[in-house]
């Protein structure tokens, strides 16, 4: 075998142990569940006329008791987590390689029924 093919093989094995670390835990999910809850409330607050500190610190503490990740799930490379919201699961989240990403259901309003 030569030094290409050794290198190559020690890339690919390097690169593997680096994701394998880097794979996100249950609280960093929940973390960015929580973040993503914060967002969309502040949006939703300011469509409704509402800013301000207030309605962050609101937004933040709202999020933060009714956001969780639960049925965390790791494969080595990457993880995966149900996301509930007041105890109904509204989405699943992914991890890989140190990063979170969420994928939250729809959520029906009166003009969809």
């Amino acid at each position: 075998m030569g030094i290409y093919q050794r290198l190559a093989i020690a890339s690919i094995l390097l690169a593997i142990l680096i994701i394998y670390t880097l794979n996100p835990d249950p609280k960093q999910h929940q973390e960015e569940a929580i973040e993503n809850g914060v967002l969309y409330l502040e949006s939703q607050a300011e469509k409704a006329g509402f800013s301000g500190s207030l309605v962050s610190w609101g937004s933040t503490q709202l999020a933060e008791m009714a956001i969780t990740a639960e049925n965390f799930k790791s494969y080595a490379l990457f993880s995966t987590a149900e996301i509930h919201v007041a105890g109904i699961k509204r989405g699943e989240s992914f991890g890989c390689a140190g990063k979170v990403w969420i994928i939250w259901e729809e959520i029906e309003s009166d003009e969809t029924k």
